[in-house]
Protein backbone atom coordinates (compact mmCIF):
# COMPACT_ATOMS: atom_id res chain seq x y z
CA UNK A 1 0.00 0.00 0.00
CA UNK A 2 2.02 2.57 -1.06
CA UNK A 3 -0.28 5.26 -1.13
CA UNK A 4 0.02 5.13 2.99
CA UNK A 5 3.40 5.80 2.54
CA UNK A 6 2.78 8.89 0.67
CA UNK A 7 0.01 9.81 2.47
CA UNK A 8 2.13 9.98 5.57
CA UNK A 9 4.46 12.54 3.81
CA UNK A 10 1.72 14.25 2.69
CA UNK A 11 -0.14 14.57 6.37
CA UNK A 12 3.60 15.54 7.61
CA UNK A 13 3.85 18.58 5.01
CA UNK A 14 0.39 19.98 5.72
CA UNK A 15 0.54 19.48 9.49
CA UNK A 16 3.84 21.34 9.47
CA UNK A 17 3.00 24.12 7.56
CA UNK A 18 0.24 24.38 10.08
CA UNK A 19 2.46 24.03 13.46
CA UNK A 20 4.62 26.77 11.53
CA UNK A 21 1.94 29.12 10.67
CA UNK A 22 -1.06 28.12 11.75
CA UNK A 23 -4.44 29.13 10.33
CA UNK A 24 -7.29 26.68 8.83
CA UNK A 25 -6.02 22.98 8.82
CA UNK A 26 -8.86 22.07 6.32
CA UNK A 27 -7.50 25.29 3.77
CA UNK A 28 -4.30 24.11 4.26
CA UNK A 29 -5.46 20.78 3.07
CA UNK A 30 -6.71 22.16 -0.14
CA UNK A 31 -3.92 24.45 -1.27
CA UNK A 32 -1.63 21.69 -0.42
CA UNK A 33 -3.92 18.83 -2.52
CA UNK A 34 -4.09 21.26 -5.18
CA UNK A 35 -0.40 22.45 -5.42
CA UNK A 36 1.00 18.98 -5.40
CA UNK A 37 -1.87 18.09 -7.60
CA UNK A 38 -2.18 14.49 -5.49
CA UNK A 39 -5.26 12.54 -7.23
CA UNK A 40 -4.41 9.21 -5.73
CA UNK A 41 -8.20 9.38 -3.96
CA UNK A 42 -7.15 6.93 -1.60
CA UNK A 43 -3.95 8.61 -0.64
CA UNK A 44 -6.23 11.71 -0.12
CA UNK A 45 -8.57 10.19 1.77
CA UNK A 46 -5.34 8.56 3.91
CA UNK A 47 -4.00 11.67 4.54
CA UNK A 48 -6.80 13.65 5.39
CA UNK A 49 -7.38 10.68 7.80
CA UNK A 50 -4.07 11.22 9.64
CA UNK A 51 -4.42 15.11 9.94
CA UNK A 52 -8.20 14.21 11.56
CA UNK A 53 -7.16 11.25 13.66
CA UNK A 54 -4.18 14.00 15.14
CA UNK A 55 -6.56 16.68 15.63
CA UNK A 56 -9.74 14.73 17.20
CA UNK A 57 -6.94 13.23 20.03
CA UNK A 58 -4.53 16.22 19.89
CA UNK A 59 -4.25 17.14 24.14
CA UNK A 60 -3.73 13.64 24.50
CA UNK A 61 -0.97 12.51 21.82
CA UNK A 62 0.63 15.82 22.75
CA UNK A 63 0.73 14.50 26.51
CA UNK A 64 1.63 11.40 25.55
CA UNK A 65 4.69 12.66 23.90
CA UNK A 66 5.85 15.10 26.40
CA UNK A 67 4.95 12.53 28.67
CA UNK A 68 7.72 10.52 27.02
CA UNK A 69 10.23 12.85 26.74
CA UNK A 70 13.39 12.69 29.40
CA UNK A 71 14.74 15.94 29.86
CA UNK A 72 13.16 17.36 27.34
CA UNK A 73 10.95 19.77 26.83
CA UNK A 74 8.11 19.30 24.58
CA UNK A 75 7.91 23.03 23.52
CA UNK A 76 11.54 23.20 22.29
CA UNK A 77 11.14 19.93 19.98
CA UNK A 78 12.03 21.29 16.41
CA UNK A 79 8.69 21.42 14.04
CA UNK A 80 9.88 18.03 12.13
CA UNK A 81 10.35 16.19 15.01
CA UNK A 82 7.02 17.35 16.82
CA UNK A 83 4.90 17.18 13.83
CA UNK A 84 6.53 13.59 12.61
CA UNK A 85 5.76 12.63 16.67
CA UNK A 86 2.04 13.98 16.74
CA UNK A 87 1.39 11.88 13.77
CA UNK A 88 3.44 8.98 14.42
CA UNK A 89 1.49 8.49 17.68
CA UNK A 90 -2.30 9.54 16.22
CA UNK A 91 -1.84 6.71 13.84
CA UNK A 92 -0.23 3.71 16.19
CA UNK A 93 -2.51 4.61 19.09
CA UNK A 94 -5.67 5.72 17.47
CA UNK A 95 -5.91 3.90 13.58
CA UNK A 96 -5.55 0.25 13.52
CA UNK A 97 -2.77 -0.36 12.67
CA UNK A 98 -1.86 -3.81 10.60
CA UNK A 99 1.88 -3.54 10.40
CA UNK A 100 3.60 -0.81 13.16
CA UNK A 101 6.80 -1.37 11.93
CA UNK A 102 6.00 0.05 8.59
CA UNK A 103 4.42 2.83 10.19
CA UNK A 104 7.28 3.46 12.10
CA UNK A 105 9.71 3.35 9.20
CA UNK A 106 7.52 5.41 7.22
CA UNK A 107 7.91 8.25 9.76
CA UNK A 108 11.33 7.28 10.41
CA UNK A 109 12.31 7.93 6.81
CA UNK A 110 10.35 11.27 6.78
CA UNK A 111 12.50 12.57 9.83
CA UNK A 112 15.74 11.52 8.19
CA UNK A 113 14.30 13.09 4.40
CA UNK A 114 13.67 16.65 6.36
CA UNK A 115 15.77 16.89 9.41
CA UNK A 116 18.57 13.93 9.23
CA UNK A 117 19.56 10.69 10.99
CA UNK A 118 20.33 12.14 14.21
CA UNK A 119 16.91 13.76 15.09
CA UNK A 120 15.39 10.30 13.08
CA UNK A 121 17.24 8.20 16.29
CA UNK A 122 15.92 10.49 18.63
CA UNK A 123 12.56 10.29 16.95
CA UNK A 124 12.52 6.28 17.13
CA UNK A 125 13.46 6.55 20.28
CA UNK A 126 10.42 8.09 20.82
CA UNK A 127 8.13 6.04 19.14
CA UNK A 128 9.73 2.99 20.42
CA UNK A 129 9.21 4.20 24.33
CA UNK A 130 5.62 5.38 24.26
CA UNK A 131 4.61 1.85 21.99
CA UNK A 132 6.54 -0.32 24.71
CA UNK A 133 4.53 1.98 27.22
CA UNK A 134 0.86 1.00 26.10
Amino acid sequence: MIYKTKAREDAFLVLYQWDIRGGSIEELIEEYLSMNRVKNSEQRRYMRKLIRTYFEHAGDVDKTISDNLENWDFDRLGYIERTVLRLAVAELLYTEVKNPKVVITDYINITNKYAGSKPSKFVNGIISTILKAT
